[in-house]
C-alpha cells in the first residue's frame, strides 16, 4: 500500500470500520454517528482513512485537507483506460461558536432563519484539551433565535445561543436531531447528516466493490471538504489541478428530493443543477451502466433529472474542464429543515443507497471496457446512424431552393 501523507493526514486518527465494507447503509450509519460541519470535518475523515486503510487500499490528502482513497485497478492489469474518480463532501450544515460573551453564533451553511422561529437542541463541541482523543468536550445546548449578519464570508444568519458550560469561539454544534435510526416498514434511514455523508458512504462501498471485483480501472474516491459554505474544498482541489486530467468526475450527492426524483424509486443520474448542465458523456457512462443492469434486472430502478434545488460539486469540475458526470439520492429534510418550518432529521431511502452503489460499480465496468462516447452511446448513435432509406426520402421530398447538386 503506498500512503502519501501530508498535513491534514498527519493529525487523522483513523478508525477501522466494524461492518461489511460493500454495505453503503451500514457505512452510512458508521458515518452517520459522528459529527462534522465545515471547517470541522475531522471525525468523518478519521473514519474515512480508517475504511480505507482497512482494505489496502492507498490513502493521500492534499494541504487543504480534501482526502483521496484509490484503488490502482488498471496498473496492476497493466491497461491505459482513463481513471474514474467518485466526489462527495465530508461537511453538513453546521453552526459556529464566535463570540461567547454573549454567546452567540453563526450558520455554516444554507438553512433559512425562519427554521429557528422555537429553540432548536444542539451538540456542541468544543475544543479543551479533554480526555476525548481529539481534545474536545461535548456541550449539550441549543439555539435561541436567527438573526441576518453582515461581513462574514462563511454565513449570513447569526444565532442566539445557549449551552449547559463553557463554550470557547471556534467550537461547532450539530443538530442534535437524535440518533441514526431506520424505520424498518418505509426503508427510510434518519439521520443529521445525510448530506452528504450519503454520498461519502456510497463512494467507500464502491470503492469496496470494485477491488473486490477487480475491476479493470483505476478508480478513486475524492472527499472533499467546505461544500456547504460555497464549494470551497472543491475549489481549491481544481484550481492546483489536483486529479489527473483525463478524468472522468462522478459528483455524488444526497439532493432535495423533486418531481422525478423521489425517494425510493432509485437513484439519480443528475443532468445538471441549479448552475450548470454536466458533460453528456458522464451522463452517457451512467446511462450505459443502467442499461446493463436493466439487462440483468428488470426491477433495478434509477431516474434522471435536472436537480435544481442547488448546486453541487460537479459544477465546480464543469469549470475547471474535466469530464463530469454527476448522480445522487433522494433526500428528505433538506439541510434539516422540515416542512412545518422546523429542524429534524435528514432521510434518505436504504434501496436508493444500495443501488447507486451498485450504479456506480457497472460505470466502472463499463469504462474498464473502453467506452468511447458518442460512438457506444446508443442515443447517439441513434441519431447518426439514421438509415439510408430515411435520408434519401429526405432528399428527394424537400422545396429546393438551389441546385439539385447544391
Amino acid at each position: 500500500m503506498e500512503n502519501r501523507t501530508g498535513r491534514a493526514l498527519s493529525r487523522v486518527q483513523p478508525e477501522a470500520f466494524p461492518g461489511s465494507p460493500s454495505n453503503a447503509v451500514e457505512i452510512l450509519a458508521w458515518l452517520g454517528a459522528v459529527p462534522t460541519a465545515p471547517y470541522h470535518e475531522d471525525r468523518i475523515a478519521d473514519r474515512v482513512v480508517g475504511f480505507a486503510l482497512g482494505l489496502g487500499l492507498e490513502v493521500s490528502d492534499d494541504a487543504d485537507g480534501n482526502v483521496f482513497v484509490w484503488h490502482r485497478g488498471a496498473r496492476s492489469s497493466g491497461t491505459s483506460r482513463r481513471p474514474l474518480i467518485v466526489s462527495a463532501h465530508m461537511d453538513h450544515p453546521a453552526i459556529e461558536v464566535i463570540s461567547t460573551e454573549p454567546l452567540v453564533g453563526h450558520l455554516l451553511g444554507s438553512i433559512r432563519a425562519d427554521s429557528f422561529s422555537t429553540p432548536v437542541p444542539v451538540r456542541f463541541f468544543n475544543p479543551d484539551n479533554s480526555d476525548d482523543p481529539r481534545g474536545v468536550r461535548e456541550v449539550a445546548g441549543c439555539v435561541l433565535g436567527a438573526f441576518e449578519l453582515d461581513g462574514v464570508a462563511d454565513a449570513r444568519v447569526g444565532l442566539h445561543l445557549a449551552a449547559s458550560g463553557a463554550l470557547a469561539a471556534g467550537a461547532f454544534g450539530v443538530f442534535d436531531t437524535g440518533p441514526v435510526a431506520l424505520d424498518e416498514e418505509t426503508g427510510l434511514l434518519y439521520l443529521t447528516a445525510a448530506d452528504d455523508l450519503a454520498g461519502c458512504a456510497i463512494t467507500l462501498a464502491w470503492l469496496a466493490r470494485s477491488a473486490a471485483a477487480g475491476v479493470d480501472l483505476d478508480v478513486c474516491g475524492a472527499f472533499t471538504r467546505a461544500e456547504e459554505v460555497g464549494l470551497v474544498g472543491v475549489a481549491a482541489l481544481v484550481r492546483r489541478r489536483g486529479l489527473p486530467e483525463d478524468a472522468m468526475v462522478i459528483s455524488i450527492e444526497a439532493s432535495r428530493a423533486l418531481p422525478g426524483a423521489e425517494l425510493g424509486l432509485g437513484p439519480v443520474i443528475r443532468v445538471g443543477d441549479a448552475a450548470t448542465t454536466f458533460h453528456p458523456e458522464g451522463d452517457a457512462v451512467l446511462r450505459a451502466a443502467r442499461d446493463r443492469i436493466r439487462g440483468r434486472d428488470a426491477d433495478f430502478r434509477v431516474q434522471r433529472q435536472l436537480m435544481s434545488g442547488g448546486i453541487c460539486e460537479a459544477t465546480a469540475y464543469v469549470v475547471a474542464g474535466y469530464t463530469t458526470g454527476a448522480v445522487c439520492v433522494p433526500l428528505g429534510n433538506y439541510h434539516n429543515q422540515t416542512p412545518d418550518g422546523g429542524i429534524g432529521a435528514e432521510y434518505v431511502h436504504v434501496d436508493d443507497v444500495d443501488m447507486c452503489t451498485t450504479l456506480l460499480v457497472e460505470a466502472g465496468v463499463v469504462m474498464s471496457e473502453g467506452f468511447s462516447w458518442p460512438n457506444d452511446d446508443r442515443s447517439s448513435r441513434r441519431i447518426a446512424d439514421r438509415p439510408d432509406v430515411q435520408l434519401r426520402r429526405l432528399r428527394d421530398s424537400g422545396v429546393r431552393i438551389s441546385g439539385p447538386d447544391a
